[in-house]
């Protein structure tokens, strides 16, 4: 499987967005890279950890826009995040057992669901958000990767 990496093909250019997402995309990748190298399942651990903390910080945020600039698409797009959470739930414990196909299983849904859904879900409520000029969001042009890290949300 192809490493998954970040591109301007997922932006969605509100700022904030684009960064949480590389930030995913970027974990993700650890994750890949880290089971390809037989990583111990305590570096595992730290990895989707941190994914799970990513994610949950995101989603949450999203849904956070979403609800304050009453976006018409909210209920659609919510229920993507939970098909997300919940596959992530079904598949982290597998994985702190040690069972290498579970985090494959993981990397693959993953590198699927980021896809389609920074390209659509995501790209719809980019510019929803843009053209209502809405909150303190940031929004530029370029895309180009920042050496901006942000801590984890949950605290992990």
């Amino acid at each position: 499987m192809q490493h998954l990496k970040w591109s301007v093909s997922h932006a969605v250019f509100v700022t904030e967005i684009d960064d949480e997402h590389r930030e995913i995309f970027d974990v993700v990748g650890k994750l890949q890279t880290a089971l390809a190298a037989g990583a111990t399942s305590m570096e595992l651990r730290e990895i989707t950890e941190r994914l799970i903390a990513c994610a949950q910080g995101h989603f949450a945020h999203e849904e956070r826009l979403m609800r304050a600039s009453r976006y018409g698409s909210f209920a659609w797009h919510k229920r993507q995040h939970d098909t997300a959470r919940r596959r992530v739930q079904q598949l982290v414990p597998q994985i702190d057992q040690g069972d290498s196909a579970a985090g494959a299983a993981l990397v693959e849904f993953l590198t699927s669901w980021l896809r389609d859904h920074t390209r659509l879900a995501d790209r719809m409520l980019g510019a929803f958000l843009r053209n209502r000029n809405l909150g303190k969001l940031t929004i530029r042009a370029t895309t180009k990767p920042t050496n901006q890290h942000h801590e984890d949300v949950a605290g992990r």
